[in-house]
């Protein structure tokens, strides 16, 4: 996923300073309290730690729980043998014969397609154009099945989730913005026009129990013992709830009532302080004071709401601190426009690390 602020490319970056800074042994636990898509949670998994994420929203949750949470790609043995082969597939396992179905289903006219497709919201006050009709039709019908198989208990959580990560990846492939959820576009783009279809999920095999919250991370924070707690919260003023709200209500489908042009669902509940200037120093304060990891670290970057003087006046408080940087192509979401002009196009990435004291 086009995801802002992903680490993707940074994760050498991480890799390096965060090893180099606490040292860890085998078997340390990594908390990456503001998960997004978890693609760090992933790398560190990948590197043999005891990976804890967490995320208030529940699309990223789903994410998570399928990446993070699974160990081997789920053999759906409660459905796979009541599914016709994948046609075309000579060689093929369960997760093929569950994705072919899913893909193949004749879609309907559900909530997605009601609410965010040109077809179905026609008429309505607020047209919307975020999928095809196609797209939007296909998504419910999927989305519809796989809580059909889950409520009839024929598929487990991991196969719930990783048809959920597998859908959300999918209709954002297809989703007709610039990256983000907080407009649609005008136009129907090239790669909006494509048929949406799931795809299989890398699932790192691994051996360790990894755990996956959907919580609010400040109150999570105290009760998660850890030794390395990893913080990339919001930068600036927007919030990723506004930001992917559609695969908000995808990931849920309860149905929510929508306001405006952009369909926004009821957010308050997951607004985060970090987007408030006048709190933001104070909340990553509370983090470092609660957690019981010994090394913490925070990225951020030159053009967030918190001051790089006053971070590490504050972390100096409770321990030793350094910090890293990286020059890094700024993330865009859109183009320059009268009442938005990106100050540059390449940021300076910031890793602040802080070995407690005690």
């Amino acid at each position: 996923m086009n995801y802002i602020g992903s680490k993707f490319s940074l994760l050498p970056f991480l890799e390096r300073h965060i090893t180099e800074f606490s040292k860890p042994d085998s078997g340390w636990t990594f908390f990456d309290i503001f998960s997004g898509t978890g693609v760090v949670g992933r790398h560190f998994k990948k590197l043999g730690f005891h990976i804890v994420t967490n995320d208030i929203q529940y699309y990223s949750y789903c994410l998570n729980r399928a990446y993070i949470g699974i160990n081997r790609q789920p053999g759906f043995s409660g459905i796979v043998e009541h599914l016709p082969p994948p046609a075309g597939l000579l060689q093929y396992d369960a997760v093929d014969v569950a994705l072919d179905y899913l893909n193949r289903l004749t879609g309907v006219e559900g909530f997605v397609y009601r609410n965010y497709c040109p077809g179905g919201t026609a008429g309505k006050d607020f047209p919307r154009q975020y999928f095809t009709d196609e797209n939007g039709k296909l998504c419910d019908a999927i989305r519809l099945q796989i809580e059909d198989w889950y409520r009839d208990a024929v598929i487990s959580d991991d196969e719930y989730f990783y048809l959920l990560a597998s859908l959300i990846e999918a209709m954002d492939k297809v989703a007709n913005t610039a990256s983000v959820y907080g407009a649609f576009l005008k136009h129907v783009k090239p790669s909006a026009r494509k048929l949406l279809r799931l795809e299989r999920l890398e699932i790192i095999p691994d051996s360790k129990v990894h755990r996956v919250f959907n919580c609010d991370g400040s109150k999570l924070v105290s009760e998660v013992q850890c030794d390395i707690l990893y913080i990339d919260p919001p930068y600036n003023q927007r919030q990723y709830c506004t930001n992917y709200h559609v695969l908000e209500t995808i990931a849920k489908y309860d149905h929510p009532q929508l306001y405006g042009i952009t369909g926004l669902r009821d957010y308050r509940h997951q607004k985060s302080d970090f987007c408030n200037s006048a709190k933001a120093l104070q909340s990553l304060e509370r983090l470092i004071q609660e957690t019981s990891a010994k090394y913490v670290f925070l990225s951020y970057n030159s053009e967030g709401l918190m001051r790089e003087d006053e971070i590490i006046r504050m972390m100096g408080q409770y321990g030793e601190v350094d910090l890293k940087k990286e020059d890094y192509r700024r993330f865009r979401a859109d183009i320059d426009r009268e009442n938005r002009r990106y100050r540059a196009d390449r940021v300076t990435e910031y890793l602040f690390c802080l070995k407690k004291d005690g």
